[in-house]
């Protein structure tokens, strides 16, 4: 009886962190606001989330597809593994962030 319990317990908690993801990203879509977010394996398509504040978000393994990311910011993000296609990221702010094979982004003086 005690292995159910625990793999009950287990989805229950795997649901409700996957709700507080899709909370966050409907947050972030509205306000465009969401720093030190955990949006770990996030997929976000087709926003525009141009200034957003993403400052020291986790998007590690996030599929971010079709996004306007232009003059957000996004210092001190990680990105590792994330895959980015059609992302627009003109002006953004990736100082201090962990971009690809560890890369820390480039800040400006």
């Amino acid at each position: 009886m005690k292995p159910f319990r625990v793999l009950v317990l287990t989805l229950i908690v795997f649901t409700i962190l996957q709700a507080d993801v899709s909370f966050k990203l409907l947050l972030l879509r509205f306000t465009k606001y969401c720093p030190n977010c955990r949006l770990v394996g996030a997929e976000i398509k087709n926003v525009d989330l141009e200034g957003a504040n993403l400052r020291n978000a986790d998007l590690r393994w996030a599929a971010l597809s079709s996004v306007n990311l232009n003059n957000a910011d996004l210092s001190g993000a990680n990105l590792r593994y994330a895959q980015l296609n059609e992302v627009s990221v003109q002006n953004t702010n990736f100082c201090h962030a962990i971009l690809m094979d560890s890369v820390q982004g480039y800040c400006h003086p």
